[in-house]
């Protein structure tokens, strides 16, 4: 110990200094003090130790192996979402229906036979219009020898040619070629209205029945994609059950307590074993407590969603669990990456075989994990 007086440093066991005399109790106390805070510590690691029946490298085997499950437990949830977003992107990129062309209308005017810049029923009707004055007075005139003077007198003074048979008998002829004419045009349009119609209706039909068979072949197609895509779902809902039962029946081991029983706080405990900070995961310097104080302190993230968010802002303060999202991605992608594949025919054959690896490895390792838990139980109890 060091003297406080002049800085000699004197045996740990001294009471007085030897340089210069000086009473050296008061740091005997403190370094009394000390020992006793770390053998407090000390026995409260050695009670963990002994409750847990794990030591530390068995208890990091343990936290990998979880750790381990919950990667694949992420990835293998990314994927279904993933995949259930690929059904979505098929379905538009490939379906996109031929919208069909408005059905012809049956109705024959005269403007469907010229040109449309005009109303042509209008002057179809001040035609016939003008046409029954024009004939009206060419008849009364030259039938009934009607002088051109008297003519115009009858229709300048209405109310006398009203009074003259002859006029009436005009009107009447004039009307009834009139009637003729309008039931000829009437005739000429509804049968070149209908002569249009017929064709209209004919490309019509063609055409839709053309817009039909590729839509339904594009449909065919989306089909198959679809049946490819809902099938990887099914097996990975499957892997992920069965990934799910494992880590369940990893945690009942009852090793780590439930609140902590996540990818976070699995890989960050790994990371305060492996560097050092602490010993265990009980007690003051444990890594349930260091873990607590660090979130109250924000000094690392605690929920997946903000870390996923934040994965760049973790890396130098979280980075075990920065690796762990890492290797979650990329069994997601390698999962996705397949189901592409298999969609392309050139590859399908190889995909499907490797689909069929993927999963036959999921549920082996899941496996192996299981089996150690016989042997956790055993070192737990005894």
């Amino acid at each position: 110990m060091y003297c406080d007086e002049c800085g000699f440093k004197n045996k740990e066991t001294a009471k007085f200094c030897k340089n210069c005399g000086a009473s050296l109790e008061e740091e005997q106390e403190q370094l009394t003090r000390k020992k006793d805070v770390e053998k407090v510590l000390e026995e409260d690691f050695d009670n963990s130790q002994d409750e847990m029946k794990l030591n530390k490298k068995q208890l990091l085997e343990y936290l990998n192996m979880a750790k381990e499950l919950e990667i694949n437990k992420l990835g293998l949830e990314n994927t279904i979402n993933d995949l259930h977003s690929l059904d979505k992107k098929e379905y538009v990129r490939i379906v996109k229906p031929i919208q069909k062309k408005q059905k012809p209308r049956k109705e024959f005017q005269l403007s469907d036979v010229v040109d449309d810049r005009f109303d042509w029923v209008v002057i179809r009707n001040f035609f016939l219009v003008f046409l029954f004055i024009i004939m009206t007075v060419l008849i009364y005139h030259y039938k009934f020898n009607v002088k051109w003077e008297d003519v115009l007198a009858n229709i300048l003074f209405v109310i006398g040619a009203l009074f003259d048979d002859n006029f009436w008998v005009s009107m009447f002829i004039s009307a009834g070629i009139c009637v003729a004419v309008f039931i000829i045009i009437t005739l000429l349009i509804f049968i070149r209205g209908n002569i249009k119609y017929k064709k209209d209706m004919h490309n019509y039909k063609k055409e839709s029945n053309t817009i039909d068979k590729e839509n339904d072949k594009q449909l065919a197609i989306y089909k198959g994609q679809k049946n490819i895509i809902d099938g990887r779902i099914v097996n990975v809902n499957k892997d992920l059950e069965d990934t799910e039962k494992a880590l369940k029946k990893y945690y009942d081991v009852d090793v780590i307590y439930p609140k902590y029983r996540n990818l976070i706080a699995i890989t960050t405990f790994i990371e305060y074993l492996e560097s050092g900070r602490c010993k265990s995961l009980y007690g003051y310097t444990g890594c349930y407590n260091v873990y607590e104080q660090e979130l109250r302190q924000n000094t690392i993230i605690g929920k997946l969603d903000q870390v996923l968010v934040k994965l760049d802002e973790i890396k130098k303060a979280q980075y075990a669990t920065f690796m762990a999202i890492q290797m979650s991605n990329a069994i997601q992608s390698a999962f996705v990456n397949t189901c592409n594949d298999m969609l392309n025919e050139q590859k399908r054959a190889n995909a499907t075989l490797e689909a069929q690896a993927q999963d036959t490895k999921i549920i082996k390792r899941n496996n192996e994990i299981i089996s150690t838990i016989s042997t956790l139980n055993y070192i737990k109890h005894n």
